[in-house]
């Protein structure tokens, strides 16, 4: 496992960039040879999507310009005492599995919370707003909605005493997956099976709905199990996958600088 750790935390950036360009690519081929809806995405709805990506990793970065791996780090030197897997003083790979779990929970209950509280929906609606859900939709977050997550993570981190490499796995997970559950393309039969481990195309696709009783349903980030546990599951939705209604009624327009307004407008709430 220490060999892990120091391959992660070596080729951190090569890791990220390599996995992001590499799924993404990988999913746009996907989507083009098994799409699972027909749909329409044209380059400027393309480009304004991964637009949202460019922003936040500029936003984040000014905000913490270490990033969470670097605050881990001054944290564990400042407190070496402090943090839940300091006083465990577990073996590595046990403490990796541990916080990767416990940060998916701390995801789910983070997603969950900004579909019922107003002022947070404001800010994730403009990830709602996508009428055309596609592997680009992975990255269309409103830069407010970006800020808060990240002062979230950055405090579990620092309450689980999270070990830097397991940071850095966590947040290439993190990218990956939500290239994954975005992408609009068919894992047949095999999309079902998935479900029961972990949230899948169809599964995500089915919280994109129009429909509160719907929307307001998977949560889950990667494991599908807290959905489960917390009575949020739902398998499939009222009409088949090629016809659910995606997107928010009164967002028709989903440019870059119209959806960066939007929690600053009266909007009827949606989801």
């Amino acid at each position: 496992m220490t060999g892990l750790s120091e391959f992660l935390t070596q080729h951190e950036g090569f890791l990220r960039s390599g996995v992001f360009f590499g799924l993404l690519i990988l999913f746009l081929a996907l989507e083009r040879l098994r799409p699972r809806r027909r749909q329409q995405v044209s380059a400027r709805h393309f480009v304004s999507n991964l637009a949202f990506g460019v922003l936040n990793a500029m936003v984040l970065r000014l905000a913490l310009p270490g990033g969470l791996v670097l605050l881990a780090i001054w944290f564990q030197g400042a407190y070496p005492s402090l943090g839940l897997m300091n006083w465990l003083n577990l073996p590595l790979a046990a403490e990796f599995v541990i916080c990767l779990i416990l940060l998916d929970l701390v995801l789910y209950w983070q997603h969950r919370l900004f579909h019922q509280i107003d002022f947070l929906w404001k800010f994730h609606s403009a990830h709602h707003g996508d009428r055309n859900l596609n592997v680009s939709s992975g990255v269309r977050f409103h830069p407010g909605e970006a800020l808060i997550s990240l002062f979230l993570k950055a405090g579990a981190i620092l309450a689980l005493g999270m070990p830097a490499a397991a940071i850095i796995l966590f947040e290439v997970l993190l990218n990956a997956a939500s290239l994954f559950n975005h992408a609009n393309w068919s894992l047949g039969r095999l999309d079902a099976l998935f479900q029961k481990f972990i949230v899948t195309p169809d599964m995500h696709r089915l919280h994109h709905s129009r429909l509160e009783s719907e929307s307001r349903k998977n949560y889950g980030f990667f494991l599908s199990g807290w959905d489960y546990i917390f009575s949020s599951y739902k398998n499939q939705p009222d009409t088949p996958h090629k016809d659910i209604a995606l997107g928010l009624e009164d967002m028709p327009e989903d440019g870059f600088v119209s959806t960066l307004q939007r929690p600053f407008r009266k909007n009827r709430r949606e989801a």
